[in-house]
């Protein structure tokens, strides 16, 4: 496998060569893309809870129905 180095970076629609990049910009480059990556990891996070609450949430529907649980019904008195 070739190692190949970034020689560009595009932001807001432009194109920087790297070479031409003060250290502050690398690294605000790289925090902005650190946190680019963190949220992606934390979206699959949020996804992956929501399947498992989905889930849950089906298992108790299931169970119930098979213990034959019904709801409350609650009768309104009449106002006078």
């Amino acid at each position: 496998m070739e190692n190949n180095p970034i020689q560009e970076v595009t932001f807001d629609g432009d194109t920087y060569s790297i070479e031409n990049l003060t250290p502050r910009v690398i690294e605000s480059f790289n925090t902005l893309f650190k946190g680019q990556q963190k949220l992606n990891d934390l979206a699959i996070e949020v996804r992956l809870a929501q399947a498992g609450i989905s889930a849950l949430t089906e298992d108790l529907r299931t169970i119930l129905k098979e213990d034959k649980i019904k709801p409350t019904v609650k009768v309104e008195e009449e106002k006078e």
